[in-house]
């Protein structure tokens, strides 16, 4: 993911649950947003951003994710906007 320069992880799937081993945290988890401070949207829902992409032809996007300004925030629910 850091050689590719992703900015943000957005799967499809979560981390394995139970975990994989209970002394090492979640890969998604651990890596993505403990080692590399990337923001992480859990388990978005695709499918309408998918039918849009197909229907405009167009499969690039600004993502706009603006999470509310929170004093000690460290998780919250977000409305990722995709903008054409």
């Amino acid at each position: 993911m850091h050689r590719r320069g992703v900015a943000i992880l957005a799967p499809d799937r979560g981390d394995a649950h139970p975990p994989l081993s209970p002394d090492e945290p979640a890969p998604l988890h651990g890596v993505a947003l403990g080692r590399m401070a990337m923001p992480l949207i859990d388990v978005p829902q695709l499918d309408d951003l998918a039918a849009l992409c197909t229907r405009l032809k167009r499969y690039s996007f600004l993502l706009t994710v603006a999470p509310p300004r929170i004093h000690g925030l460290t998780g919250v629910p977000v409305n990722p906007i995709a903008i054409f």
